[in-house]
């Protein structure tokens, strides 16, 4: 249960970073893609603990 709330309030930081990155360089920066890839496993890794 621990490890869900971390990575809940982990992915929500990156999703501000993601929003920040992606208005600075645009959503095809190399940047935002790689923060969104980055949050996209971290989705991955909450749905395997559900």
């Amino acid at each position: 249960m621990i490890l869900k709330e971390a990575l809940t309030v982990k992915i929500e930081k990156e999703r501000k970073s993601l929003i920040e990155s992606a208005f600075k360089e645009g959503v095809t920066s190399s940047n935002t893609v790689e923060i969104s890839q980055f949050i996209d496993e971290m989705l991955n890794e909450l749905g395997k603990i559900k």
